[in-house]
């Protein structure tokens, strides 16, 4: 077994603390942004309503996510198995199947894009009006 050097300390280091530490510096900083424009808005007067975002939006979000998820997923795939035949190695075939996990989550959100258009349908079915798109 090889002993860890200085470029795997590093490594090490980056994946497990410095990346983990710099999200969260980022994500404190949105929300103290989010904070303070939501402070000058009240100050101002302006209506500041904590209501959720259309559920229109929430949908096409939802398969949005789902797609990319499932091109992950298949670029996951080609490219373990391009490595495989390029490294000759069948062991790489099972990161692979890795990409299946991706895919079958944008499968989920796309299924729940599905029944969200159906749940407005079923809402919205006086007017006759489809979002489907």
């Amino acid at each position: 077994m090889k002993a860890f050097g200085l470029p795997e300390l590093l490594l090490m280091s980056g994946l497990f603390i410095v990346i983990p530490a710099a999200a969260i510096t980022v994500l404190y900083l949105n929300r103290r942004l989010q904070s303070r424009e939501r402070i000058a808005a009240i100050e101002k007067g302006v209506d500041v309503s904590f209501a959720s975002p259309d559920p229109r939006d929430r949908a096409f979000r939802a398969r949005r996510r789902g797609i990319v998820l499932i091109a992950l997923g298949l670029g996951l795939i080609v490219f373990f198995c391009v490595g495989a035949v390029f490294d000759k190695d069948t062991d790489m075939y099972i990161g692979a199947g890795g990409g299946a996990i991706p895919i079958l989550i944008g499968a989920g959100l796309l299924l729940d894009y599905k029944l969200c258009l159906r749940d407005l349908a079923a809402k919205q079915g006086s007017e006759g009006r489809s979002y489907d798109k």
